[in-house]
């Protein structure tokens, strides 16, 4: 029997409480091993290249985010929210032939990427290398990253739609231990010069690394000079067309912060910039992983449905906001001894208050997120695109204000303002238009993790060590012990656990 006759078992129609938790843990881990080997990676990095460096690797990585956004047309996305209605109503048959006409696109997507980078690099050139139209074949040394990739997003949005989530997991830990491996000795030995090589292996790695999984799943075919496939292929294309714009205008986002930084200040402060980001909105997100690869297929395959939708949205902001709180305030407690374990130089500390002030961002998107997906799971592209350009505009108004004001600590501010602001917009968009409601429960459990998140805050803030550590320490038990109450309520798996774990310790005494 091949691997998709077996698509459907216990595991992957399983949406059970006992689901949502393992898979966030599942994810959360291969985040944590992500996590590590980041942390190995950047103190490296930051070693051999120094600020410069980190700079430049993250002035690389926004010109190859900002191809794969503009070029991938929503189909990644729209695989996903189709292949997981085929998953619940389709046959084997359609499957494989949706899965071709996926792949057959996401081949012209890359075609696409190429093209825009020749026509765009010199203006991408000019705005991230310090006004200079000369280093344009930099940003053309981004060709084979951006094509890599969106062949690999095709490839994992077949395997998410499918609900082949411990592969994707497979896929991530892998990933992240390549990236690691292939990028560090071209920094070495390479020094600036290694940088661009180092990304082009690791985009390669992850292209093979999912065709591995997804071809044995289903086959690899495409038809890239059949005008059929091109016909089925396209209303999914015009519904992607808003995600793309959208998408795009994200990505302008995030190359624009680096650009606004370096424009009065050196790439020196572009590198401490995303250290500061990378601490807390990206470390600290390691519960997100999970909404894309297993909550994003689950809640398209009831968006039908109003009640099951509402069940499904409130139990994953559930299981959000009770794993995050504690681990954030966990990382806000150890933030300076995290920072300097994973850069060398202590010049790097500059970006500790622009993460402590971002901590909200990251408590706020456990709401926003699970919320937000409503609109993609309804395939609503239009109020998705309405939605993504007012929070950037918000944001980068609120980013080009603060910092202006207050430097990098100004930028973690509108982070965390930023993040309240998409909350307010998704409760009023989803609820008037999709009868979605968040539980008077989930809302409690919100205010009282947001309670203690408060607390840290205000004690990070404050100049007095003792009692930061002390009050600090007592926030994060309190934290910790009413999320394990509340999901050891809803879980099975987890009250067994607890219950064994119990009986065990007594055992031994």
């Amino acid at each position: 029997m091949s691997e998709l006759e077996q698509l459907h078992n216990e595991e992957t129609n399983d949406t059970s409480y006992d689901h949502v938790i393992k898979y966030t843990g599942v994810f959360g881990g291969v985040q944590g091993l992500k996590m590590l080997v980041s942390v190995a990676r950047n103190w490296l990095t930051a070693k051999f290249l120094g600020p410069f460096g980190v700079g430049l690797i993250d002035i690389y990585n926004r010109i190859s985010d900002f191809l794969v956004s503009a070029s991938n047309l929503g189909v990644p996305l729209n695989a996903t929210r189709r292949s997981g209605e085929l998953f619940e109503e389709g046959t084997n048959e359609e499957v494989e032939h949706f899965v071709m006409v996926v792949r057959t696109w996401v081949l012209w997507t890359a075609f696409l990427a190429t093209l825009l980078c020749l026509a765009a690099s010199p203006i991408l050139s000019y705005f991230l290398f310090e006004h200079r139209w000369d280093r344009f074949y930099e940003v053309l040394l981004m060709v084979p990253v951006a094509v890599c990739f969106l062949l690999a997003e095709g490839e994992c949005a077949i395997l998410k739609g499918l609900r082949q989530v411990r592969k994707v997991a497979i896929i991530e830990g892998a990933v992240a231990v390549l990236t690691l491996l292939l990028t560090v000795p071209f920094y070495y030995f390479m020094g600036l010069k290694g940088v661009a090589i180092g990304l082009i292996c690791c985009s390669f790695a992850s292209l093979v690394t999912h065709g591995f999984f997804s071809f044995r799943l289903v086959s690899y075919k495409v038809s890239p000079f059949s005008r059929k496939v091109f016909c089925e292929g396209l209303p999914m294309v015009k519904i992607g067309i808003p995600y793309v714009i959208a998408n795009i205008s994200t990505t302008a986002l995030w190359m624009a912060i680096p650009a606004m930084i370096l424009d009065s200040n050196t790439l020196g402060d572009v590198g401490f910039y995303n250290a500061g980001r990378t601490m807390m909105v990206g470390y600290a997100c390691i519960v997100f992983v999970a909404l894309e690869a297993d909550y994003f297929p689950r809640l398209s395959s009831v968006n039908h449905d109003v009640v099951r939708m509402n069940q499904t949205i409130n139990q994953q902001i559930d299981v959000c906001l009770l794993v995050l709180s504690p681990l954030l305030i966990l990382f806000l407690l150890f933030l300076p001894w995290l920072i300097l374990l994973q850069y060398p130089d202590d010049s790097f500390l500059v970006a500790l208050d622009m993460s402590v002030c971002a901590c909200f961002y990251t408590f706020f998107r456990s709401m926003s997120l699970p919320l937000g997906y409503s609109t993609l799971a309804k395939g609503d592209s239009m109020v998705y695109l309405a939605m993504e350009i007012a929070s950037n505009l918000v944001f980068g108004i609120l980013i080009w204000c603060l910092y202006n004001a207050y430097g990098l600590v100004g930028v973690g501010i509108a982070f965390s303002v930023g993040a309240l602001y998409d909350v307010v917009v998704a409760l009023l968009v989803c609820g008037f238009r999709y009868k979605v409601k968040v539980f008077r429960g989930t809302w409690m459990r919100f205010i009282f993790q947001f309670i203690c998140m408060s607390v840290t805050f205000v004690l990070c803030i404050s100049n007095n060590i003792e009692l930061k550590y002390f009050f600090g320490g007592i926030a994060f038990v309190v934290s910790l012990s009413f999320s394990i109450f509340h999901l050891s309520k809803r879980s099975d798996f987890l009250r067994k656990a607890l219950h064994h774990f119990t009986h065990s310790s007594n055992d031994c005494c």
